[in-house]
């Protein structure tokens, strides 16, 4: 994706901000269990009370209460999204939350500088749109603790459905820039290359992923 993709993409979510959360309620209508994909992510991360976690493009930030309620009031959460308007409803959940260990940063996260001694990292529905993707694994596997944990969830083309099913999905998702490419990723794979102990698991019927992996140990 050149950068006046990433521009269009980034004019989408700007467009439909306001209207993301509910839109995802549209999504379950067609069996798509994206809370329950959520759910199981997040325990995936084996995430401690006190740890710091990155969420990379935390959109309107609907993985925060899970996230908050794992690393407990003493942990801390940071969420990356391009979109300002997406940070926005993110920033107004927090306020309604009354959470005071929650951080946004504004930028892309093919350019974001992680802190040191992440925990964990959680990516949905976000790598599809970004073609850095071992540039990205590669500084994250660097960024987090030994023993950290990654989970990416996002699409990849279905084996088992009809193309004329998938690109009705990718026409009803086209107002997030959404294109049939943006299914022919395959993150798993670079969270194969930088990362140990990975698992794989295809969801709604092969159309979407989970993959995890391990922070492999440092060098003495």
């Amino acid at each position: 994706m050149n950068l006046s993709n990433k521009k269009a993409v980034e004019s989408a979510y700007q467009r439909q901000a306001k209207r993301y959360d509910s839109a995802l309620k549209l999504y379950q209508l067609m069996g798509l269990r994206i809370e329950e994909y959520r759910a199981h992510a997040v325990e995936l991360l084996r995430i401690k009370r006190g740890d710091c976690v990155v969420d990379l493009g935390c959109g309107t930030g609907l993985s925060f209460p899970l996230l908050v309620q794992a690393i407990g009031p003493e942990g801390r959460l940071i969420g990356v999204d391009v979109s300002a308007e997406m940070l926005a409803c993110a920033q107004e959940r927090i306020e309604r939350s009354h959470w005071n260990n929650v951080h946004l940063v504004h930028g892309d996260i093919a350019e974001y500088d992680f802190p040191e001694s992440v925990n964990a990292a959680l990516s949905i529905g976000v790598f599809g749109y970004v073609p850095e993707r071992d540039r990205i694994m590669e500084r994250l596997a660097q960024a987090l603790v030994p023993g950290g944990q990654v989970v990416i969830v996002d699409g990849k083309r279905p084996d088992r459905w009809p193309e004329w099913l998938f690109k009705l999905f990718v026409w009803c998702s086209s107002p997030f820039g959404v294109t049939q490419e943006y299914f022919d990723g395959h993150t798993w794979e670079s969270v194969e290359r930088f990362f140990q102990e990975t698992t794989f698991e295809e969801v709604y019927g092969g159309l979407l992923y989970i993959s995890s992996g391990t922070t492999p140990s440092r060098e003495p």
